[in-house]
């Protein structure tokens, strides 16, 4: 859940370490910005650069926050920015402009450094970014935060305030089966948001159990870049997806498989695309058109220059492949034209299924006895998810499959689901003015 650079680079393979050193060079070339707090009541929302997948007119946004924003705004909030650190980009190029604080970070970690060499016991940094955090909420004294993975430093400090903060869960269907999640919530309260929205019934009923008995709510909401886009085609949203011609499939891209991630390593032998979907798309040439959607970290972050390349040259060799589009356009309405998904193993799936979309999960790692065994599951009951091999016959069998398939999506009443988001966030700002000290302050 934490930025690579937090861990620092004892132990790292020799990639890590130059992609660690990368980002840490990037970072001295963004210099810190502020902004000018807007009159009225504000929303801070925050995350780090490489959630900020999408862009519009130059500039860059996290379609999560954007979705969110679009529906409080209408509540009457203005928002401000901030980019956890490190920023990949300038806060200028950030859509609504962002406060960034490279340079105030690398300082602070250097002090707790320092400090560290002299006491014993309790955490210099956390205490360090702490007061940081602090005197900005004071300076922009926020009604709430609402953000994506935030730091832990920044809910200690909100909480300290009585300042609600909700964290939007990037990704979806979180089980407990999630080793990595469930060993980021086992920090104490006062390190963790007081409030957890999720998008999908799965990641619910996970984020209730592990919330239970503790001082941080689980709630459940529309998925808001979803609805938001949805919105903006009317009041009874349809689909696009082609009746005729040749058929669409998305493929999305995962991150991890290239040394990141000890339990997805050696799985795809160039760490990017496994040779059996260039098989699928060589056979598949007479009938499919497939779009290929890089991870934002792929797209965004250093140290992912030869990803960049290699997808990039894949046109060349398969016409009927694209990625640029796919990669930059709205994952929803890519969906809404796509016959079927496939993934090695992205939570992207909880999305397709959003969207009444099937998924294809072709990962060993989520076969019986594999590290990510049991993921997803509950989509496979519902018939949104299959696992399959990395076997190309068998892919292109389960393409055919939905090509062949004349399932008709159900609309999406954008009238009442947009009631229903108004009165989701426009209660969640209520409790944002009620947080209870006693309960802001306690850690477990």
């Amino acid at each position: 859940m934490s930025n690579a650079l937090n861990a620092g680079v004892h132990g790292m393979s020799l990639q890590t370490k130059f992609r660690a050193l990368s980002r840490l060079g990037h970072a001295l070339s963004v210099p810190d910005r502020s902004v000018t707090r807007p009159d009225g009541d504000v929303v801070l929302y925050s995350c780090h650069d490489v959630d900020r997948s999408m862009v519009e007119d130059g500039k860059r946004f996290s379609p999560l926050l954007e979705g969110i924003r679009r529906t409080v705004s209408e509540l009457g909030y203005k928002a401000i920015n901030l980019t956890h650190p490190f920023a990949l980009f300038s806060g200028s190029t950030i859509k609504g402009g962002s406060m960034t604080m490279n340079y105030r970070a690398l300082a602070l970690r250097g002090r707790a450094v320092a400090v560290r060499s002299l006491r014993r016991g309790g955490d210099a940094r956390l205490d360090l970014e702490a007061a940081f955090y602090g005197r900005l909420l004071d300076q922009i004294e926020p009604r709430m935060v609402i953000s994506i993975q935030p730091p832990a430093a920044l809910c200690r400090a909100a909480r300290q305030r009585d300042i609600l903060v909700a964290e939007a869960m990037h990704g979806s269907n979180y089980s407990l089966n999630n080793t990595i999640f469930t060993a980021h919530m086992a920090a104490p309260d006062d390190q963790l948001p007081n409030v957890l929205i999720s998008f999908d019934d799965v990641s619910q009923a996970t984020m209730t159990t592990i919330c239970a008995g503790r001082y941080i709510t689980a709630l459940r909401a529309n998925h808001p870049w979803l609805h938001s886009l949805r919105v903006a085609r009317g009041a009874h949203s349809g689909h696009a997806q082609a009746q005729g011609g040749r058929k669409k499939v998305l493929v999305t891209l995962q991150w991890g498989y290239d040394g990141e991630r000890d339990y997805l390593s050696n799985i795809i032998p160039n760490g990017i695309l496994h040779p059996v979907m260039e098989e699928v798309f060589a056979r598949g040439a007479d009938a499919y058109d497939f779009l290929i959607r890089m991870h934002p970290i792929q797209m965004n972050q250093n140290g992912y220059r030869h990803h960049r390349t290699y997808i990039e040259a894949l046109p060349a060799r398969f016409p009927n492949v694209a990625w640029q589009e796919a990669s930059t356009r709205p994952l929803p309405l890519l969906l809404d034209e796509a016959i079927g998904h496939i993934t090695m193993s992205s939570s992207s799936v909880g999305e397709a299924a959003a969207t009444q979309v099937s998924s294809l999960m072709i990962c060993p790692t989520l076969q019986p006895g594999g590290a990510l065994h049991g993921f997803f599951r509950e989509l496979e009951a519902e018939g949104l998810v299959t696992f399959g091999p990395l076997d190309a016959g068998k892919i292109l069998d389960w393409i055919g499959a939905r090509a062949a398939s004349d399932k008709v999506r159900a609309p999406y009443d954008v009238e009442s689901r947009h009631a229903e988001e108004l009165a989701f966030y426009r209660a969640l700002l209520a409790r944002a003015t009620t947080v209870s000290p006693s309960h802001a302050r306690t850690s477990s």
